[in-house]
């Protein structure tokens, strides 16, 4: 896993939901964002074996990062981009799709 990932929580209040890396904490726990209910800010802390990694990573975020000035319209967009909307059965992204196709 490194910055800028896409991964999905398999476990907890928040199962199901996408979240992208922004950060490891040195209790081994991962830094996760999705830009609305856990901001850059206040990141949600989660243990790196109750996470599913997607293939991607944004490079973009991943810089920013880097840079210091991410902020939370820039995960939301990254997730908009890469998540599918729940009426919308096509999914374009290569990162997600061999995932919704298996279940």
């Amino acid at each position: 896993m490194e910055l800028g990932q896409a991964v999905r929580s398999l476990a907890g209040r928040d199962r199901g939901k996408t979240y992208l890396i922004i950060g490891f904490n040195a209790d081994g726990r991962v830094l996760l964002a999705d830009g609305r209910v856990r901001t850059v800010d206040k990141p949600k802390k989660k243990n790196i074996r109750h996470l599913q990694p997607y293939r991607c990573v944004l490079p973009e975020i991943k810089e920013g990062i880097k840079q210091g000035n991410i902020d939370d319209h820039a995960v939301r967009n990254a997730l908009n981009k890469l998540y599918p909307k729940k009426n919308n059965s096509e999914c374009n992204s290569p990162c997600l799709r061999s995932f919704l196709a298996n279940g």
